[in-house]
């Protein structure tokens, strides 16, 4: 029995079509893409190349602290974060004890005039003292009430794991007379006075204590009255929570 002949397909001269079609929707999504980056909106590109900066430069200080040139595994980012949230929730645990020592140990007068704030920052807790009310004009010897302020602090500031920075801040107006020639030996003759007090009298660790001087150089308020000048001559303990102390 003879075979049948296979019928041969006829030849299909549109498929060129196929390639065309992928090459129009290829070309057309190329120009979309053309047109949207014209578009700049420059405000979103700097806040998206902030954000990139500041994480790129967490994740490199978390995997590569000692800048030796070798990458580690991200999971330490997230512990990071993890250390942040919680470093986050111990400042402001923290800045609501030292608010209910202060109110419970100070009248409402003292607090108003020795210990008007206490605030958290990126670097910590901040006990801000009046120098005003702790020492006489060009002085850093402490007042009386200046000593009954700081040792209602004492306990914490004793037991605390962390750092403290004793910050001695000034207004604008130039030292007349007196022992100290400039704001910069007074603002840090008076925080030196304060952690020696501290240290002397409560038993701080002075390794976990410093002292510096900032002048008028950081103003809280203009200095165009005696009220915003009497705001800039503090002296501010800072509870830093970024870094522990070494003991």
């Amino acid at each position: 029995m003879a075979r049948k002949k296979r019928l041969e397909e006829p030849e299909n001269h549109d498929r060129w079509l196929v390639s065309y079609a992928d090459f129009i929707t290829l070309l057309f999504a190329f120009f979309v893409v053309l047109y949207a980056t014209s578009n700049r909106n420059e405000e979103k590109e700097k806040e998206f190349q902030e954000s990139i900066r500041h994480y790129m430069k967490m994740f490199v200080s978390v995997v590569n602290p000692g800048g030796s040139g070798t990458a580690a595994a991200p999971g330490p980012v997230f512990d990071s974060v993890d250390t942040m949230r919680r470093t986050s929730r111990d400042q402001r645990q923290m800045e609501k004890e030292l608010q209910k020592i202060i109110e419970a140990r100070l009248t409402e007068k003292e607090r108003q005039e020795l210990v008007p704030d206490v605030k958290s920052d990126q670097h910590g807790v901040r006990i801000v003292l009046s120098a005003t009310a702790f020492f006489p004009t060009g002085s850093a010897k402490m007042r009386l009430p200046a000593t009954k302020a700081l040792s209602s602090l004492a306990d914490v500031l004793k037991t605390t794991p962390y750092r403290l920075v004793v910050e001695g801040h000034t207004d604008n107006q130039p030292v007349l007379g007196g022992q100290y020639e400039t704001n910069w030996e007074l603002a840090g003759a008076r925080a030196a006075s304060v952690v020696r007090f501290l240290a002397k009298v409560h038993g701080v660790n002075p390794k976990k204590m410093s002292a510096v001087s900032f002048a008028d150089q950081k103003p809280i308020a203009e200095n165009d009255s005696e009220e915003h000048r009497s705001k800039n001559r503090r002296i501010e303990i800072l509870i830093a929570t970024d870094n522990e102390s070494e003991e």
